[in-house]
């Protein structure tokens, strides 16, 4: 077998898919928290803002379909929703929800920058003034 660095795309895939097949399903489990964990941490890294957790009712909307669901945190710059739903990265969002001490809801419009099995991460095309 060559070595890990001269494998190709296709191969790596390949390789990926026949160790995941032949674990047992706790091991997939345990896999799937880790390189989530893994992409997460990424991302935190190259994050502008700090996220803070914050979970609170969010309504929004992705192609012209009103969905409702939960922060789980939120920057000035994006947020993370909590859902299950199977969106993809670069869609558009219009997000709808309240923040303490702010009379009108917070209404911002972004694109979904990151999705994985507990939700998708969104960045809005406006930084929040009112955080």
């Amino acid at each position: 077998m060559a070595g890990n660095n001269d494998l190709s795309s296709s191969e790596i895939i390949s390789r990926l898919f026949e160790i995941i097949t032949n674990i047992s399903e706790a091991n997939r489990r345990q896999l799937l928290i880790v390189l989530e964990k893994k992409i997460q941490s990424q991302f935190s890294l190259r994050r502008k803002n700090h996220r803070q957790p914050y979970k609170v009712n969010v309504d929004f909307t992705i192609d012209d379909f009103p969905f409702t669901s939960f922060t789980l945190d939120i920057s000035k710059s994006g947020a993370f929703i909590e859902t299950d739903l199977p969106f993809s990265n670069n869609q558009e969002v219009s997000i709808e929800f309240e923040l303490p001490g702010c009379k009108d809801p917070i209404k911002a419009k972004g694109k979904i920058v990151r999705t994985d099995s507990t939700g998708i991460g969104v960045k809005f095309n406006d930084p929040l003034t009112n955080l």
